[in-house]
């Protein structure tokens, strides 16, 4: 096994001086087990090392993780790291046909998996392993820190290929934003999935913090969730506005969180009022997957009006706000936010051709990558999010494209035409709602048998609260389907029901 080089400044590098100067310091506390020291995880991720040595990993190999949040992560994580491998999350939870086409994707040819699993992964690691040899694929220049995958426009995820000095760079600009250290805690509660969670477990153990895990029961329900935070207050803590807003009424204005920092979607101006009742500073990170989870971050204050800033860009990241033609616009005016710099992902695994249309080369001659928000930046230099320039949206603060719904819902056999909306109607927070067209002469589908069909296909933030059948669906000038006026078609169903 051949051993890192530990002089290269990284995540990895600061984990070990941490392991080797306080090794009986708690790196990881979970209610499940005993609290994990930082000896015993880089024990443990060494074992991890020698069996994916043994299982033919090897620098630049890619290896699926199957596993959730916490201790069960961590170890595989560090363990890919110790034996320069690229570490690839994969969601217990989704659909067996999505995992396969990620560890396919990404060229897996190992893997490590939780209790439980359905071997969909080790049966895709096979398919890779019999396709490309023992280790699947080896990277021919610097292994990546990780492979995140995200929702993608053609009803496939891309997996996003994010640099070790990319995740250092973000790591280090929040340890020293947050004064974060040896004693303070960070809580953990995202899936491994959503790249939340990679501040969550790793801001701590690149300064010697502890990493507090929450029970995925507690997770899971909001009065639960809100007790355990009562007993087990956290330093730091990362969430997105809905997460926060099922809490809130069960925290009773208790102070549980050290500082908050809200993120994965719009945070409105009446949620970060409430919201300073129970945190001791509110701050609002923006950041797609591919500039390393954040690109722009800033403490908000009262008094609180829309939109809120979504900051300044991290140390080592620049921010641009362009027109159509890629020039810059001037303050006050609504441009395309693209980001260069240090946090700039590599591009898209095994999509040479979609990284090109996303990392381009900007107009400072830095390769910068085009977000496809639309922001306005203040005379301040502070930055306002003010939508999207296409289809995508966020929900639970995971990005999805509607287009991935609705390629889903065309594999279905009784749906000829399909398309997916997004309303606050309901619940007043965004939800997913599919309108689908049978094929031309057969009966409209059962919206129930259809989502059944659908949970099989698409990861939980993906599925549509609920399915509506149409006879058609309005069309446009141009004889396109007019999503605007699907969505209000939508909202005049959801009145009448």
């Amino acid at each position: 096994m051949r051993a890192p080089d530990e002089r290269t400044p990284s995540a990895l590098e600061r984990f070990l001086h941490h392991a080797r100067a306080d090794p009986s310091a708690i790196a990881v506390q979970d209610d499940a087990s005993a609290p994990l020291t930082y000896g015993a995880l880089l024990d443990a991720a060494r074992q991890t090392a020698r069996r994916l040595a043994d299982d033919g990993a090897r620098r630049g190999s890619r290896v699926a993780v199957e596993c959730s949040y916490g201790a069960r992560y961590l170890v595989p994580l560090l363990g890919c790291w110790l034996l320069g491998s690229v570490p690839v999350p994969v969601d217990p939870a989704s659909p067996a046909d999505r995992r396969r086409h990620q560890v396919r994707q990404a060229r897996c040819g190992t893997a490590v998996t939780g209790p439980g699993t359905d071997g969909a992964v080790a049966g895709a690691v096979a398919d890779v392993v019999s396709a490309h040899g023992g280790g699947g694929c080896g990277e021919p220049e610097e292994p990546a820190a990780y492979i995140l995958f995200t929702s993608g426009s053609t009803g496939r995820p891309k997996g996003v290929e994010v640099e070790h000095p990319a995740l250092l760079n973000m790591l280090e600009h929040f340890v020293r934003a947050l004064g974060f250290g040896p004693g303070d805690r960070m809580l953990a509660h995202s899936s491994t999935v959503f790249d939340m969670s990679v501040p969550e477990m790793l801001i701590p153990l690149v300064s010697g913090g502890t990493v507090a895990v929450a029970p995925p029961r507690s997770v899971r329900n909001p009065e639960l969730f809100a007790d355990w935070l009562r007993s087990h207050p956290v330093d730091a803590a990362w969430a997105t506005p809905s997460q926060l807003r099922l809490l809130l009424p069960f925290l009773r204005g208790d102070r549980v969180f050290g500082t908050l920092i809200s993120g994965g979607e719009a945070l409105p101006a009446e949620l970060a009022g409430a919201l300073r009742k129970v945190c001791g500073a509110l701050w609002n990170a923006y950041g797609p997957t591919e500039v390393t989870v954040v690109g722009l971050c800033a403490e908000v204050e009262p008094p609180y009006r829309d939109p809120l800033p979504i900051g300044v860009p991290l140390t080592g990241l620049r921010a641009h706000v362009l027109d159509e033609r890629q020039r810059p616009v001037p303050p006050g005016t609504a441009g395309e936010l693209c980001l260069s710099g240090t946090g700039v992902a590599r591009g898209y695994t095994g999509s040479p051709e979609l990284t090109a249309r996303s990392f381009v080369t900007g107009p400072d001659g830095e390769r910068m990558y085009r977000t496809g928000d639309l922001v306005t930046r203040g005379t301040d230099g502070l930055h306002y999010f003010r939508g999207r320039g296409d289809d995508q949206v966020k929900i639970r603060g995971h990005r999805v494209e509607l287009g991935d719904v609705e390629a889903a819902a065309r594999r279905l056999p009784s749906v000829g035409q399909a398309v997916a909306v997004v309303s606050d109607l309901l619940s007043g927070r965004p939800d997913l709602f599919l309108a689908v067209v049978p094929p031309p002469g057969e009966a409209p589908p059962d919206p129930a048998d259809l989502r059944r069909q659908l949970y099989g296909l698409l990861p939980a933030f993906m599925r549509p609260r609920q399915v509506l059948p149409f006879g058609a669906l309005p069309r446009d000038s141009a004889g396109k389907t007019s999503r605007r006026a699907v969505g209000d078609l939508v909202e005049e169903r959801l009145r009448g029901d």
